[in-house]
């Protein structure tokens, strides 16, 4: 029987897809909320959920770092890991590829492809391709195509790297290493590995017992946290002493926020039950960008509409079609390009599996 509190974790990480994945949808097919002519309860909350999406990616990544963790005690070796991920990076540059070439040729009659840079720069040259390949984006190269989602996938991969060196390295060799890190590496890295590896630091506090939060306390301060960074986002900045630094860290505040709870529902002991693999949340985490972009292209060519348009129930019901379209699309594609049962056992827990 499985464990309820690998449940929890599998439920949640698949949750955090899905709000990701809405998150996106909503900015294309929805005007922004400042320009909704009709505000309704209903309305004021679809556009809350739906802009959580910098929030679910944090909430992902945790996730990621708890499951990591507990393989970790496990024994699974960090770095086999890393070269298990990139065989997610294959079939998804391709997906990308196909996706977006066909949207650019075929369905770009609403200048989604080109006409909304801030939203998404199409980068198809075989440079951002080798780069993207060897997981260099963005240090070197810019996100391959439409998928501004792959630095994530970058900055997930040499999180597991640099861990893996650290484990290996003496401790003078450790100290050297964070130094360099903290020195070289862009802010936007650091931020981004710290909330992962605050999901490593999880699973490897969960006997601690007398230390953790109670489960109320960290529901509360997880809703603050989410509370907090859609305030700060909406432009809204706190004191000029700190006001800067914690708009850029809001994430990692919410990230905190989600680990207390796992904290506090972890299990005591080291139980270990292995899981199934599945390589769908990732594949959907990551690679659903251009197969949203190439559904909303023939969604908006095809019958001559605009992007971005009031909310209506026939709005509303092409947003759960393209959704719906885009997990079922990435959901097949993980599935076919699924890798044997040796890399799979090398990947635990990753992108689905895990230890509880």
């Amino acid at each position: 029987m499985r464990n309820p509190y690998l449940s929890f974790l599998l439920v949640t990480r698949w949750a955090s897809v899905i709000v990701a994945l809405m998150y996106h949808v909503r900015f294309l097919l929805f005007v922004d909320y400042e320009h909704v002519h009709a505000k309704t309860w209903l309305m004021n909350v679809f556009y809350f959920l739906t802009g959580l999406g910098h929030e679910s990616f944090a909430v992902f990544l945790v996730l990621d770092g708890i499951l990591t963790g507990r393989a970790l005690r496990a024994g699974t070796i960090p770095g086999r890991r890393a070269v298990a991920l990139c065989g997610l990076l294959v079939p998804g540059l391709v997906l990308g590829a196909a996706a977006d070439i066909a949207g650019v040729r075929f369905f770009n009659g609403s200048g989604l492809y080109t006409a909304y840079p801030a939203f998404s720069t199409l980068t198809l040259g075989y440079a951002s391709l080798l780069g993207n390949m060897f997981m260099l984006q963005p240090f070197v190269v810019p996100t391959f195509g439409s998928n501004g989602m792959l630095y994530l996938l970058s900055f997930l991969f040499w999180s597991i790297i640099l861990l893996d060196v650290f484990l290996r390295a003496t401790r003078a060799g450790r100290v050297v290493l964070l130094t360099a890190v903290v020195v070289l590496a862009p802010p936007l890295f650091l931020i981004w590995s710290a909330i992962w590896l605050t999901g490593v630091a999880v699973a490897h506090m969960g006997t601690l017992r007398r230390a953790r939060p109670p489960l109320p306390v960290a529901i509360v301060g997880f809703l603050a946290t989410l509370l907090l960074s859609r305030f700060l986002g909406a432009g809204v900045h706190g004191p000029p002493a700190f006001g800067a630094w914690l708009v850029d860290c809001r994430f990692l505040l919410v990230g905190w926020g989600f680990a207390a709870i796992a904290w506090a529902l972890a299990p005591p002991g080291a139980q270990y039950t292995t899981v199934p693999d599945d390589p769908a949340p990732a594949f959907t985490f990551f690679f659903h960008f251009p197969v949203m972009m190439l559904l909303v292209g023939i969604g908006t060519t095809l019958p001559g509409q605009a992007l971005m348009q009031q909310p209506t129930p026939a709005r509303y019901g092409a947003f759960v079609a393209v959704a719906a379209a885009c997990v079922g699309t990435t959901v097949l594609v993980a599935r076919a390009a699924r890798p044997g049962k040796a890399q799979r056992q090398a990947a635990l827990p990753w992108p689905g599996a895990g230890h509880s």
